[in-house]
C-alpha cells in the first residue's frame, strides 16, 4: 500500500508540473504572436499636398519674328511663322523692348511653362529680345546705275560730281574719279596720296554698338585726343549714322564710324592726314560712304 501511495503522489506532481510548463508555454507564445502582429502592422504616409507637388518644368527655347508691339505693360506681341502670339516680359527685357518698333524683325530667348489646370496652354516669357538685321538674302537685288551724280560742298562751293558703281564684299558705292577702290581689301583709297584712304566692312546680326565704341575709343587713343560725336552733329553728306568716334592730333585725323542702311549697319576706318589733299578728300569720301547700299 505505501509503494502505492507514492506512486500515485509522484503522478500527481508530474502532471501538476507537466500543466504549467503547458500553461507557460502559451502565454509566451500569446506574447511573441502579438509583438510580430505589431510590428507587421504596415505603415500609412499621408499623400503630399498640391503645394508639395513638383514645379511646372520649364524650357528654355528660341525664336525668330515680327514684333507686333505692346498689349499691355508687361506684354508683348509677335509674329512667328505667320501666327500671332503674346509673351510676358521677364526681367530686365523692358529697354529691349523699348526701343523696338512695329514691323522690326526680332529675335529672343523664351521660357514655355506648362500652367496648370491646363495640358493645352503655356506662359510664355521672354529672357532677352533684340532687333534683326536684314540679311542680303531677305532684301531684293537693287538695280543701280553704273553712274550717278551727286551735290557736294568743295572749298565752300556746291558742285556735282559724278560718282562710278563700284562693288564690295555685300555692299555696292559710289566713288569720283579722284579715288580708286580696291575690292578685295574693301578700301577706297585717294588717287594723290594714298595714306588717304577708308576702310570698309560689313558688321555681323547682333553686333553691339557700345562694344564697336569701346574698341574705336581704345584704337584711336594711339592718335591724339579721342572724341565721341553726337549722331546729330555728323556732317550730313554721309547722311545718319550711329555712331562717330574721331581721334585728332596735329598731323593725323582718324574716324571709325557706323552706319546702318536698310537693316544693314556697316563700318568705316577713315584715316586722314593733315595735308593739302584734307579739304578735297573729305566731301568727297563723305558722300561716297553715304551713297552705300547693301547688295
Amino acid at each position: 500500500m505505501k509503494n502505492k501511495s507514492i506512486t500515485t503522489k509522484w503522478t500527481i506532481l508530474l502532471s501538476s508540473t507537466v500543466l504549467a510548463a503547458c500553461l507557460l508555454s502559451a502565454c509566451n507564445n500569446n506574447n511573441s504572436n502579438a509583438n510580430t502582429n505589431s510590428s507587421s502592422s504596415p505603415t500609412v504616409s499621408a499623400s503630399p499636398t498640391p503645394s508639395e507637388s513638383a514645379s511646372p518644368e520649364v524650357v528654355t527655347k528660341q525664336g525668330k519674328g515680327e514684333f507686333i508691339g505692346l498689349a499691355d505693360s508687361h506684354t508683348v506681341e509677335i509674329t512667328v511663322d505667320g501666327e500671332a502670339a503674346a509673351y510676358q516680359l521677364g526681367e530686365g527685357t523692358d529697354s529691349a523692348v523699348a526701343a523696338l518698333k512695329e514691323g522690326d524683325n526680332v529675335s529672343f530667348e523664351y521660357t514655355e511653362a506648362a500652367i496648370e489646370g491646363d495640358a493645352t496652354a503655356k506662359l510664355l516669357t521672354i529672357t532677352k529680345i533684340e532687333k534683326m538685321q536684314k540679311s542680303a538674302e531677305d532684301m531684293p537685288a537693287k538695280e543701280l546705275p553704273a553712274t550717278k551724280d551727286f551735290k557736294l560742298q568743295l572749298e565752300g562751293n556746291e558742285e556735282t560730281r559724278t560718282g562710278t558703281l563700284a562693288k564690295g564684299d555685300g555692299y555696292a558705292l559710289y566713288i569720283f574719279e579722284q579715288f580708286k577702290f580696291d575690292a578685295a581689301a574693301n578700301k577706297l583709297i585717294m588717287n594723290v596720296d594714298n595714306n588717304y584712304y577708308v576702310e570698309i566692312s560689313k558688321l555681323p546680326e547682333g553686333f553691339k554698338l557700345d562694344d564697336v565704341k569701346a574698341d574705336a575709343e581704345k584704337e584711336l587713343k594711339s592718335v591724339g585726343e579721342v572724341q565721341t560725336m553726337d549722331p546729330k552733329d555728323v556732317n550730313s553728306m554721309i547722311g545718319g549714322v550711329d555712331l562717330m568716334v574721331i581721334g585728332r592730333s596735329d598731323k593725323l585725323t582718324k574716324e571709325v564710324i557706323v552706319k546702318t542702311v536698310d537693316g544693314v549697319s556697316f563700318l568705316f576706318k577713315v584715316n586722314m592726314p593733315v595735308g593739302e589733299p584734307t579739304e578735297g578728300f573729305g566731301p568727297l569720301a563723305f558722300t561716297s560712304m553715304g551713297s552705300i547700299v547693301a547688295q
